[in-house]
């Protein structure tokens, strides 16, 4: 009996010993995988966090751009609003034109000066005539929509022997 015993003690101890071997690196490779875990938990932990973050803000965005449709389905508004725009970018354009554009410059119009002094003060005019009225030789046109209404406003500037003689504020 002693002798199973110790047989089975033996042969216990031998397939222990040789089991041990894969253990230890079965150990050792849950061990990595338990690291390789860890470290895709917290890249998730991670991107979660981030999601949770921009995904109220998405939202916010795609409902503000569903309340602020710029083209409307009626086609009327469109082409009124693209009009608008259209006349909108005309107006801009005149404006940088000259310093006619600004009414404090009109301001400072006054009979008897020179068109060199006109034209420094009002800058180049869109147009200049001659006049079938004995009293006015020269006329300066200052043509363009200042105020985005579709209708050209219009100022003019009449000479007799190269001095201001009336003038016409387009304001």
């Amino acid at each position: 009996m002693k002798l199973n015993i110790t047989f089975t003690l033996f042969l216990s101890s031998c397939l222990l010993g040789q089991s041990a071997a894969p253990n230890a690196e079965l150990i050792q490779r849950i061990e990595i995988l338990e690291k390789r875990m860890s470290k895709l938990e917290n890249a998730n932990k991670v991107t979660q966090e981030n999601l949770n973050i921009v995904t109220p803000k998405g939202v916010g965005a795609q409902t503000a751009s569903e309340r602020k449709n710029l083209f409307s389905e009626n086609t009327k508004e469109n082409k009124s609003f693209i009009t608008n725009l259209r006349l909108q970018l005309k107006s801009e354009d005149v404006k940088a034109k000259g310093p006619w554009t600004d009414k404090e410059t009109w301001a400072n119009v006054k009979n008897n000066l020179t068109s060199f002094k006109i034209r420094k003060l009002l800058g180049n005019p869109t147009k200049i005539k001659t006049s079938l009225n004995p009293r006015i030789e020269r006329v300066y046109h200052y043509i363009g929509d200042l105020n985005a209404d579709g209708e050209e406003e219009t100022g003019i500037v009449n000479f007799f022997r190269d001095k201001v003689i009336s003038f016409k504020s387009p304001f």
